[in-house]
Order: C-alpha cells, then sequence, then structure tokens
C-alpha cells in the first residue's frame, strides 16, 4: 500500500520504463478525466441498485424462513445459499453461456415463448441491468444469511406482547421488527457497499467494460490504466483515492449504526 502511495506521486509509466520525476498530475488529472467521470457514474448505479435489491430480498426472504411453520425450512436456506458458495469468476462464466444471444437458454426459452431475444450483454441499455440481476442472484444469499442470523436473536416475549395488544403483521415489523434489525441491517449494508464499490470480477468476464464504456466500473477502469495503457502512476492514484472515499463512506455509516443503536 505505501509503496501504491509512493508511486502514485510520480510518472511511472511501464513501457518508458522505470519510476521517473515526482509529480500531482496524476491526481490532478483525475479532475478532467471524462472516463473515470463515466465510471464513477457506472459504478454508484450499480452499488445503489444492487445494495437496495439484495437488501430488499434479503430481508423478505430471511422473514420468510424465520416463520416457524415452515417446513424443511434447512433445506431452502441450503439452495439459497448455493449462489454465495460460488466463486464470482464462475458465476460470470455461468451466466455468459446462459445469456448466449444465439446459444443460451434464457434466450432460447424466450423465443419459445414468443418473446424478443436482445443480445444482453451487447446492448447498451440492458448490459448494466443485466450485470445487477447477475449480482443480485450471487450476493443476495450473503446478505440473507446475516439478516436471518439477526432475526432468529430476536426476543419472541415482544411478538407475544404484540399478538396480546392486537397489533398486526405490518404493525410488528415497523414497530418491532425493523427497529431491532438496524444494527444487522447497517452491518450488511456496510460489507455489501464496500464489496460492491469494488466490483470488477462480473465486469470482466460479462462485458469487459462494454459496450463501449456503459459498463465500466471504477476498478475495471484502474485495471485498463494499469495493465492496459501500461500507467501504473495514474491508476494507482486512482486506486488510493478509491479506497478514501470507501473509508470515508463507511465511517458515515458506521456513526450512522452507532447513533441507530443509542436511539
Amino acid at each position: 500500500m505505501l509503496y501504491a502511495i509512493y508511486i502514485s506521486f510520480h510518472d511511472y509509466i511501464l513501457s518508458q520504463g522505470g519510476i521517473k520525476s515526482f509529480t500531482f498530475k496524476n491526481y490532478t488529472g483525475i479532475v478532467s478525466n471524462e472516463l473515470l467521470g463515466g465510471a464513477i457514474e457506472n459504478t454508484l448505479i450499480l452499488t445503489c441498485s444492487v445494495v437496495v435489491l439484495e437488501l430488499v430480498i434479503g430481508l423478505g426472504l430471511a422473514m420468510l424462513l424465520n416463520q416457524k411453520i415452515i417446513r424443511l425450512r434447512g433445506f431452502y436456506l441450503f439452495i439459497l445459499l448455493i449462489p454465495m458458495l460460488m466463486p464470482p469468476i464462475t458465476v460470470g462464466l455461468i451466466w455468459r453461456l446462459l445469456l448466449h444471444p444465439e446459444l443460451g437458454i434464457i434466450n432460447y426459452s424466450l423465443g419459445l415463448l414468443g418473446f424478443p431475444q436482445p443480445a444482453w450483454l451487447a446492448n447498451q441499455n440492458l448490459a448494466m441491468v443485466t450485470i445487477i440481476i447477475v449480482d443480485v442472484w450471487h450476493e443476495t444469499s450473503f446478505i440473507l444469511l446475516i439478516l436471518l442470523a439477526g432475526l432468529t436473536s430476536l426476543p419472541d416475549e415482544l411478538y407475544e406482547a404484540a399478538v396480546m395488544d392486537g397489533t398486526n403483521s405490518i404493525q410488528k415489523f415497523f414497530h418491532i421488527t425493523l427497529p431491532l434489525m438496524k444494527p444487522t441491517i447497517f452491518v450488511a449494508l456496510i460489507i455489501r457497499f464496500i464489496a460492491a464499490m469494488k466490483t470488477y470480477d462480473l465486469v470482466y468476464i460479462l462485458t469487459r467494460g462494454g459496450p463501449g464504456t456503459s459498463t465500466e466500473t471504477i476498478s475495471y477502469y484502474i485495471y485498463k490504466v494499469a495493465f492496459v495503457f501500461l500507467d501504473m502512476g495514474r491508476s494507482s492514484a486512482m486506486a488510493f483515492i478509491l479506497l478514501i472515499f470507501i473509508v470515508i463512506v463507511t465511517l458515515v455509516l458506521m456513526r450512522a449504526m452507532r447513533t441507530s443503536e443509542a436511539q
């Protein structure tokens, strides 16, 4: 990390050999970098979308599995956790085959039903949506596991008292479950935010940042600058800025979590 910070303040292009003069241009140039601006926008869209969807779906599934009337709960949980056990590279390869415009089972099934067969990963309007769907499929089980652990630790006495007071399911959710689950939700939110901001694997396998730059995230753009354009100084500067941003947002979320717990 210290070496990365050091070369971020130097002119260091691999094709030109060795670390050269000290410079601030690696940082000052970030402000006027339009490609990086697009990558930041894509990253924020991806991060906000997957975190919100995974929290909502994960909480819904966790509440379903927490119902005592559900039989074979362990079997259902095992099935839902399978995506989490798969490496992102494997997930990307599987979905790349499933989404193939001519050979994929998804387009084949849509064709049988008479629906259009889009080029999921080659269409600028669909590529980012497709990556979001794949990420949600892959990571929701992680959120589910955290939230289910939180739900199972909630005291039954509060719910029994609520039933005695005549409250319905919606009232119990908003006045008991949600307030008590806030710390657990914040933990899940922080972990997924950090991971989503660094998304690289799925983008590399599914789209390589394309079509054009429509799915290029910050991490993938940093990779391109370092290992395609061979500009190690500029890529290190961008990586360090990304680290600072993630740390700041994480501290803000942790502060919000402490404030929530205090209330």
